[in-house]
């Protein structure tokens, strides 16, 4: 998630390109005087379970005051395809030498068949999942193809009022 007070929010969906997202905006906005809420924390840690980095519009519409005034957006890719991404993601961290797993996740990261896991326990983390209230209410979240996320970024920086920028290809592989 990234939220820009009295402009914009990005509910970031695992996979979509999010990541890029965040580091364009904030590496555009911080230091020119445009308020930034950028939210990298894992969803393991619960303490700071309102501000994780996925977050549901349906959370976050709960507690930004001026959700209905603000450009709302989210990328989709199809689910399938954000599986196998994270699955290649997984394998990338484990086979680097001395990768550090934090203790939580030490169970997650022991799975064997993660591809497997995610169809059999994610598959409600639809798009619709992410962008829509608890009872399929549209929530205003325009939602942007993942393919077509390089030629429509001005559009959103437009959208978001912030400088036009560059959208690195943070992750990119996986």
């Amino acid at each position: 998630m990234i939220y820009l007070p009295e402009r914009a929010v990005f509910i970031h969906i695992p996979r979509t390109g999010g990541n890029s997202i965040k580091n364009a905006i904030a590496s555009t906005c911080i230091g020119r005087d445009i308020p930034t809420v950028v939210s990298t924390m894992p969803t393991y840690i619960k303490e700071f379970d309102r501000c994780q980095s996925h977050q549901t519009a349906s959370i976050l519409k709960g507690y930004i005051r001026e959700w209905n005034d603000i450009y709302r957006f989210a990328v989709h890719r199809p689910i399938q395809e954000r599986f196998e991404s994270m699955d290649r993601f997984i394998k990338k961290i484990k086979a680097k030498p001395n990768h550090r797993i934090p203790e939580q996740l030490k169970d997650f990261m022991a799975i064997e068949d993660h591809l497997t896991y995610f169809k059999e326990e994610w598959y409600h983390h639809t798009t619709q999942f992410f962008t829509q209230g608890i009872y399929g209410e549209d929530l205003g979240v325009e939602v942007y193809n993942y393919e077509d996320l390089p030629k429509r970024w001005h559009e959103i920086c437009d959208k978001c009022k912030i400088p036009r920028c560059e959208l690195p290809h943070l992750n990119k592989g996986s």
